[in-house]
């Protein structure tokens, strides 16, 4: 296999963990006080507090919407951030084409998310984004071999 095919997986692969785990998130996003999930606070009266209280910069949001929103959000940026990769990854002339800026980019963003990860997250997504990291690090050096 050429270098440059090989990056160009281990690209596509690093993908992965992103949209997986942003699809993960949403799924785990509950919509309601009353609807429990994985990023529920365990505390029903925590869930109740934050429905009936505003956030400082404005009293048009509860803390729960609010709540809501950023998990949504976040979701949102991972799933686009993976699927970004994958358009890039698509064929072997977009890739060659556009990897010179994105393989540096892909190094940053997952590092980025790595270190929030191992600040503030738990082991599952620590996990998939360690493992996309050093996808998109290897990919990135095996181009640079290649050209």
């Amino acid at each position: 296999m050429r270098m440059l095919e090989l990056s160009r997986y281990l690209f596509l692969i690093g993908a992965l963990p992103f949209i997986v785990l942003g699809l993960a998130h949403a799924a785990a996003t509950p919509q309601t006080p009353a609807h429990s999930r994985g990023l529920s606070p365990r505390d029903p009266a925590v869930r109740d507090a934050m429905a009936r209280d505003s956030v400082l910069l404005t009293r048009r949001t509860t803390l729960w919407l609010a709540w809501v929103g950023f998990n949504l959000s976040h979701s949102l940026g991972a799933i686009l951030f993976g699927a970004v990769v994958v358009l890039i990854g698509r064929s072997s002339a977009s890739f060659e084409a556009q990897a010179g800026v994105f393989l540096p980019l892909t190094v940053l963003v997952s590092a980025t998310y790595l270190v929030l990860a191992l600040r503030y997250w738990f082991r599952t997504p620590i996990i998939g984004i360690s493992l996309a990291s050093v996808c998109f690090s290897v990919s990135w050096v095996l181009f640079a071999r290649a050209g």
